[in-house]
């Protein structure tokens, strides 16, 4: 029986012990950070260990989130406080070497001394034995279905002391918060914890026990195991009665995963490794991943002396499992050798494309330090290198040449893109119009007549900007259903009025935007959207440089506003002042670069009478409507904002999400037009031509509608709009940080 006694568990020292051992920086419900916990451990550990001596310590609900396991199944991960994590760390290091050394042999899960490679080389020793029939199992949601009661009926056996029962109980109990609602914890043990793998093996080491008892040959890690025979009939009746004892415990095998095997015919996989007869190979599925990582750094690296840094952290990695079990002259150490060749060309090919690094030699120094995989000598080692580097500048010269026809079939994508967006807007300004649907059109009638069809599978969006329009309720509901935006709008600003469905009502959402602000957590949101419309804004005014040459010095004054002052604000009204100065310098820009096409003086807001302003605030008009449309297809409350002060009756959080996507769609847009010498035109009131406002909308939607990159990814503009909205939504719900949009030129 473990003698040990709670107090000396729990002392400061083995508690500060504890948590120097603590590696892990993801923070629980507390958000407690690690170094900041260490900086001030002294009052952190006193005031643990106080907690703990006198009764009253009780461990933090856990977060729990979920991280995919494969491409269909996802796994339940609980991420406990730092305080937690301590005290866990500090019991575990007290009476895990007690129940180790009451474990089976041959249980190689989450045990010192113990690993995957020394339960591969166990699978090797039985198959050299003559053990060539095998059934491969596993517990079917092992880790959520143990039994608490049964847990602690094994831990009372054996803990003298039972005040460390009671505190692993309380673990067994502790629930959390999933989101925002609380989950009560019946069964099972928490993934995550530092804990739970010595739970799992004290209550597995039943099983292990038993299968021992019937002298039948495992290899057991964590919850999947293998049985060894020798022959074909020894399996049936002890797995059916390894099944029965099993159910005594609460437990099932996952039929799933359960199979029989012959190592001469098909052979079976475990931990990665795939065996028949007596060979031994790495699962092809997992080696081609692990080749995929490789392509991976190759892409995402920056600076040479990085990408061979990654690579080699990741090569040790392999060294510790993998290339442990793959023989050196096999076919399956040769693809992964060659596929750090090839991703290494790749590096070089992607580097050289983006004009960064020119030379051979800006490659051949750094990777002096690349590990090959195997010792070779240090004149083969500057031939691979020299072998590697030139294949990426020959891939580099092969591309180029066609890279001029590339260029033609993008061309053509955004010709036909911008046909598409434009044709799914259905503009209506005729007075006395009446919109309608007749079979699978949306129909307008002037004085019973059609005028106008469209198919309903083609528009998106009906924006309405003429008097005495009427519009059916069967078109009403099949916009709703459709989930197709209607839009009111006038000849001046922004829509007044927009149809949308109650479905886009989410009370919850409206609640934790409250939330953030009460915190005092909009600055980072805030932050975001201005850093997104000024680094937006800059990129525009780079973009027009190459043809005018005239706004550099403005240019830099930006960029260096950017990076000191946005960054650097620390409240709502700072922020706006330094957007305000950003501003006035982008707008001082364009004013310069079509000088020689309007009359052009300075941005207007609402009211304005010249050509240019009215033509933007149009746009502008339309961007809203569409930026409305995303926030609610994205649950969030459209009165509640974080960069802009929230108004009665005005839905301000599309005044914030706007500001990334104004110089990007809409400025874009209408200079290009003014450049263009397009027809726009506007009356002696600043009222522009309905033909005026048809050609703005047509213009914006194409914008909307063109394909940029983002993310690694060609995508529609719009479609970007409506992920920033999603976003934003994560963020809220506290799932994902939220990051600005920031087009490419």
């Amino acid at each position: 029986m473990l003698e040990t006694h709670y107090d000396s568990i729990f002392s400061k020292a083995s508690l500060a012990e504890a948590l120097k051992s603590i590696r892990s920086k993801s923070s629980g419900i507390d958000k407690e950070l690690l170094d900041k916990f260490k900086a001030d451990s002294l009052k952190n550990i006193e005031e643990l260990h106080q907690e703990l001596a006198s009764g009253n310590y009780a461990p933090q609900p856990i977060k729990k989130i979920t991280i995919a396991k494969d491409k269909t199944e996802t796994r339940p991960i609980a991420l406990a406080s730092l305080r937690d994590k301590v005290v866990q760390r500090a019991l575990v290091d007290a009476i895990d070497p007690y129940f180790d050394e009451q474990m089976s042999n041959k249980s190689y899960g989450y045990r010192k001394e113990k690993s995957a490679t020394r339960a591969i080389n166990r699978c090797r020793d039985f198959i050299n034995r003559g053990y060539f029939w095998v059934y491969k199992t596993d517990i079917k949601n092992f880790f959520e279905t143990i039994d608490h009661d049964r847990l602690l009926s094994l831990l009372d056996r054996e803990i003298a002391d039972k005040k460390i029962v009671r505190l692993i109980s309380l673990y067994l109990k502790n629930g959390g918060f999933k989101h925002r609602d609380y989950v009560e914890h019946y069964e099972g043990i928490h993934q995550g914890d530092i804990l739970s793998p010595l739970l799992s093996n004290i209550y597995l080491n039943e099983m292990d026990r038993y299968i021992e008892r019937k002298e039948i040959e495992f290899v057991r890690y964590a919850d999947d195991f293998v049985l060894f025979f020798k022959k074909r009939d020894q399996i049936e009746k002890p797995v059916r009665k390894l099944k029965e004892f099993l159910e005594s415990l609460s437990l099932t095998l996952g039929e799933e995963k359960s199979y029989e095997a012959n190592l001469f015919r098909e052979g079976f996989g475990f931990l990665g490794v795939y065996f028949r007869d007596k060979e031994v190979k790495i699962d092809n599925e997992r080696l081609q991943k692990k080749i995929s990582k490789l392509f991976e750094i190759a892409r995402e690296a920056k600076e040479p002396e990085k990408f061979v840094k990654k690579i080699n952290l990741f090569l040790d990695g392999l060294t510790l499992y993998y290339l442990k079990i793959i023989d050196p002259k096999s076919s399956q150490f040769k693809l992964l050798y060659n596929g750090l060749i090839d991703a290494s060309a790749q590096y070089v090919y992607l580097k050289k494309k983006e004009g960064k690094l020119k030379n051979k030699k800006d490659f051949k120094k750094p990777f002096e330090s690349l590990y090959l995989l195997k010792e070779v000598s240090i004149t083969q080692h500057k031939e691979t290198i020299e072998r590697i580097v030139s294949k990426g500048f020959e891939k580099y010269l092969a591309t180029k040449s066609y890279t001029k026809g590339e260029e033609k079939l993008k061309r053509s994508k955004q010709k036909y893109a911008k046909s598409f967006a434009a044709t799914s807007v259905l503009y209506v300004s005729q007075f006395g119009a009446y919109l309608g649907m007749s079979k699978n059109s949306i129909t307008i009638k002037l004085k019973g007549k059609v005028v106008a069809k469209m198919p309903k599978k083609q528009c998106e969006h009906i924006i309405i900007a003429g008097k005495a329009i009427s519009i059916s309720s069967n078109m009403v509901y099949l916009c709703a259903r459709e989930d197709i935006a209607i839009d009111f709008v006038d000849g001046h600003d922004a829509p007044f009025a927009s149809l949308y469905s109650s479905r886009n009502t989410y009370p919850k959402m409206a609640l934790m935007q409250l939330e953030i602000i009460q915190q005092n957590k909009a600055l980072i949101l805030a932050k975001g959207f201005i850093l997104g419309k000024s680094k937006n804004q800059l990129n525009y005014l780079k973009y027009l440089d190459r043809y005018h040459n005239d706004v550099g010095a403005n240019i830099k004054k930006i960029e260096k506003k950017i990076k000191v002052n946005i960054k650097g604000a620390s409240s709502t009204s700072q922020l706006m002042g330094y957007e305000g100065e950003i501003s006035t310098l982008y707008w001082q820009s364009l004013v310069v670069i079509i000088e020689e096409k309007s009359n052009f003086k300075g941005r207007e807001n609402r009211g304005a009478k010249d050509l240019v302003n009215a033509s933007l605030n149009y746009g502008y008009a339309i961007l809203y409507a569409r930026i409305q449309h995303a926030l609610l297809k994205a649950g969030l409350a459209l009165h509640i904002s974080f960069l802009h002060t929230m108004q009665d009756g005005k839905p301000t959080l599309v005044y914030d999400l706007v500001e990334e996507f104004r110089a990007f769609v809409v400025d874009r847009a209408i200079i290009s037009m003014i450049n263009q010498n397009e027809p726009l035109k506007i009356d002696k009131k600043g009222r522009l031509s309905e033909a005026s406002c048809r050609l703005i909308v047509q213009n914006v939607k194409e914008r909307l509608g063109v394909y940029t990159k983002h993310k690694k990814a060609s995508k529609k503009v719009e479609t970007i709009l409506q992920e920033q909205a999603y976003l934003l939504a994560r963020h809220v719900r506290g799932e994902e940080r939220y990051k600005p949009f920031i087009g490419k030129y």
